[in-house]
């Protein structure tokens, strides 16, 4: 996309970056199926068509976004002509070989622009330039289009967790 900037986060991007719209648009998601015979569990997860579209909100709300992105690694901004359009956020303490995508997020009109794309290229040279080799994120298993993101750019599944999000969603955590 012509006029993208990518840089870290100042404090005048934590207002904006707050109240762009974070939810996703959807018709299909992972649904999970456990199975317990005997000593073996079997869990697999299936694409599922919903019904009709369904609109996610967001597993944590705009005020509470700030207070987490203090305690992240780092902030980078997706700027459209100095307007902050996107952002990712990662933490890199929780192993010294890993950074974790904690959010990854691009403005409902700015997305399918490779905005999001250029967000991970971002990330991927942070962490190369701190010896970093591994990368995880993290979505509801309702976020397929995250998902597919997530496949597109050579992230594989990597597991889950249920009623990691405070909604009670069940977490897909997908590696590289």
């Amino acid at each position: 996309m012509e006029n993208l900037l990518i840089r870290p986060a100042v404090s005048p991007d934590i207002e904006l970056l707050s109240n762009i719209d974070h939810c996703v648009k959807t018709d299909r998601v992972w649904q999970i199926s456990n199975q317990m015979e005997d000593d073996n569990r079997t869990v697999n997860f299936t694409e599922s068509h919903l019904p009709r579209e369904m609109r996610l909100t967001y597993p944590f709300s705009p005020e509470m976004l700030p207070e987490r992105w203090k305690n992240y690694s780092a902030l980078l901004v997706a700027c459209v002509d100095n307007i902050p359009v996107g952002y990712i956020s990662m933490i890199s303490h929780f192993s010294p070989n890993l950074v974790w995508i904690k959010d990854l997020v691009v403005d409902e009109i700015y997305r399918r622009k490779g905005i999001a794309t250029s967000l991970v290229q971002s990330l991927v040279e942070w962490k190369n330039a701190r010896g970093i080799s591994r990368m995880m994120m993290e979505m509801s298993s309702k976020n397929y289009p995250a998902i597919c993101f997530a496949r597109k750019m050579g992230f594989e599944f990597s597991g889950f967790n249920d009623y990691f999000f405070s909604n009670h969603d069940i977490a897909l955590f997908f590696s590289k």
